[in-house]
């Protein structure tokens, strides 16, 4: 069982940090009951997003304040690199380590997740200097439910997008994984970026604002008062102290 004798878990994640959540993910938030999280860029808060090439690319982020307002609403950080390049073996130490320490002189607050931007061949060079930095847990964008007994280290996040790209052609599905987790006793991570009304931004990498209501409705019609709705730091520090004797 999971805190309050809940069976599973339902956390949410938006990589980047665009201050358009405020708008068109927070009221969803609010409505529906669910805490929300931002995988933040470690050079980047509160300006405009520096990815030439990225479909987000100058839109701007949130600032410090905002951030503190979303904390005081439940929500919570993670660090998705200095700069949002490819991790190697040759940069993980400022995109890793030196990037936790930026990003937590610019919140003000200890930041002991991570989250592996791009795709995940930048994983093992992550978690090469993981215990250096001093983070407890790493998400990825490994699509599965973690169950009770998941590597702290390699948490899977289940992505929330209209579409998935050629050649599987998949449609947004407000059910994903739920049933898997409720059945497991598991713990869902969503994830996408910047869900906006009536179109995402990029197909393959977000859900509309129509969606992400769609799937937060599910979440609680599924879970009901059998699923935990949790920020994703909650969870982690949860079953940490689980592990070592002190729930």
């Amino acid at each position: 069982m999971w805190r309050h004798s809940k069976r599973w878990v339902y956390s949410i994640t938006y990589d980047e940090g665009c201050q358009r959540l405020v708008d068109h993910a927070l009221p969803l938030h609010r409505r529906y009951g669910i805490p929300g999280h931002v995988a933040l860029v470690a050079s980047q808060v509160g300006v405009p997003r520096n990815c030439p090439g990225s479909s987000y690319d100058g839109m701007m982020i949130l600032s410090r304040e905002e951030l503190d307002m979303l904390a005081q609403e439940g929500w919570g950080v993670s660090c998705h690199g200095m700069t949002h390049a490819g991790i190697s073996h040759d940069n993980a130490r400022h995109e890793v380590v030196e990037a936790r320490r930026t990003l937590e002189d610019a919140l003000q607050r200890s930041v002991p997740l991570f989250c592996v931007p791009n795709s995940n061949d930048g994983y093992p060079a992550a978690l090469a200097v993981a215990a250096e930095a001093g983070y407890t847990a790493i998400m990825t964008i490994t699509d599965m439910v973690n169950p009770p007994d998941q590597d702290l280290l390699n948490l899977g996040r289940v992505p929330l997008h209209t579409e998935y790209p050629p050649p599987f052609y998949s449609k947004f599905d407000p059910y994903k994984r739920l049933h898997q987790a409720a059945d497991l006793g598991g713990w869902v991570i969503d994830y996408c970026h910047c869900p906006t009304p009536g179109q995402a931004i990029h197909p393959w990498k977000d859900c509309t604002a129509e969606e992400l209501e769609e799937r937060f409705a599910t979440v609680r019609r599924i879970g009901g008062d059998e699923v935990w709705l949790a920020e994703p730091n909650e969870v982690v520090a949860y079953l940490a102290n689980s592990r070592t004797g002190h729930p």
